[in-house]
């Protein structure tokens, strides 16, 4: 449905017993408790579930404000926050994004370009 846009990878973990893959903020499985979890590397491509405009940063961001902060569903399943990249198409429910930055807990989308 788009175009195979290459964009960095997340780091997750993957439960062994039941496969679910989550953030790895978790000390055990949300699904079925087993601690068995292995880190994993996920594709950080998804669809936006919701957005809002942060119109008065924080000090730290405020050369960026106005800013877009991005709730996307991974294709992979978890749900992460992300900024959406300043060039990018204005945000909307349900836009394919993929992100173009990932450093810890900066994570940066754009939207896929539509065909």
């Amino acid at each position: 449905m788009g175009t195979d846009v290459r964009s960095p990878s997340l780091q997750m973990v993957r439960c062994a017993q039941c496969g679910r893959v989550d953030t790895a903020m978790r000390p055990v499985c949300a699904g079925c408790l087993s601690s068995d979890l292995q880190p994993v590397s996920v594709p950080a491509r998804g669809v936006v579930a919701s957005y809002t405009t942060i119109r008065r940063a924080p000090t730290q961001f405020r050369d960026r404000q106005p800013y877009d902060i991005v709730v996307v569903d991974l294709d992979a399943g978890p749900r992460v926050t992300g900024r959406l990249s300043a060039d990018s198409a204005p945000a909307s429910i349900g836009a394919r994004v993929h992100a173009v930055h990932v450093d810890h807990a900066d994570t940066v989308f754009t939207l896929d370009e539509q065909p």
